[in-house]
């Protein structure tokens, strides 16, 4: 009897009452906290952060070639142009849905334990649970996520439209017994495991790589003996590979720090890598002072000269 009637008192609790009107920062910061909060949103982050790494990349060695003195103003123009353009994405999508919010007027929006009943001054609807089984919290919102991967649907329910700050608890409870949150839904599983695993692993081979690249670069000028005479100035673009090689290494970890025995095997495996890293940054680093010069060669004494033409 006395669980029939918790139950009862849970269904037949008062609702929370919201009255608010979306603003253009209202939904951007839904549309921002969507991607953080699924996976399609996540994958998306990362393969715009590993493309802005390798154009980055590009960036950076292409005025470093032999014959490439010239500064690359049009791929420094056109990174910059990227970054801005992807960071006002969530902004630019927020503005055409505000344009049909605002068509609306005022949204009163009413939640209890069958679910959420949505006025404006055109139209009512009512939500079932099942149609956002997922939500997430940020300092100044409720954003409801619907159950397909991408998260198609969205709704938001603004905090400064309660009436009292107590709401937000009772609100959150009410969440809480009808819905998951999203981060919460990010259950550790082997695939994932696998992937992590699969992706440390490629990013010391990277690291890897860029240092042994770092460290033959210079192979030409660092030994006159068997290559005599000048030789080109690579070693800003060995500099720029080192510098490359360190988030790599820093990354394989960062992606295994929570799997203990990846976390430990990956710390040896970037122990040797950093130590390549070590010798390559030995041999490079008497190079460094002739950064700005086409020609270097080095003398009997072990110093480098540097000849620009």
């Amino acid at each position: 009897m006395a669980e029939g009637r918790e139950s009862t008192d849970a269904v037949t609790e008062r609702p929370v009452e919201l009255a608010y009107r979306p603003t253009v920062d209202d939904l951007a910061a839904a549309i921002r906290t969507r991607a953080k909060s699924t996976g399609a949103g996540r994958f998306r982050r990362r393969l715009l952060i590993y493309t802005l790494v390798v154009t980055a990349v590009g960036v950076l060695l292409s005025p470093l070639g032999d014959g490439h003195r010239d500064t690359p103003w049009h791929l420094y123009l056109a990174t910059v142009a990227f970054v801005a353009f992807m960071t006002a994405v969530p902004r630019l999508q927020a503005r055409r849905l505000h344009r049909f919010s605002e068509r609306q007027g005022d949204f009163r929006a009413v939640v209890d334990d069958t679910g959420i009943c949505l006025t404006t001054a055109h139209s009512s609807t009512t939500l079932d649970w099942h149609l956002y089984p997922r939500y997430a919290e940020t300092p100044e919102l409720f954003v409801l996520l619907s159950a397909d991967k991408s998260a198609v649907g969205v709704g938001v329910l603004p905090k400064r439209g309660l009436s009292n700050p107590e709401d937000a608890d009772r609100l959150r409870a009410i969440f809480g017994r009808h819905l998951v949150r999203a981060d919460a839904d990010r259950t550790p599983s082997r695939g994932r495991a696998v992937g992590r695993g699969a992706g440390s692993v490629g990013l010391l081979l990277l690291g890897l790589v860029l240092f042994f690249f770092a460290y033959a670069a210079v192979r030409k000028a660092a030994d006159p003996d068997a290559f005599p005479g000048l030789q080109h100035n690579i070693a800003p673009v060995s500099a720029v590979a080192l510098i490359l090689g360190l988030p790599a290494v820093a990354g394989a970890w960062w992606g295994v720090r929570r799997m203990k025995v990846m976390r430990i095997v990956t710390a040896v495996l970037a122990a040797a890598v950093l130590l390549v890293g070590g010798a390559a940054l030995y041999r490079i680093g008497p190079m460094l002072h002739c950064w700005g010069s086409d020609r270097i060669a080095r003398g009997p004494d072990g110093d480098y000269a540097c000849y620009d033409f």
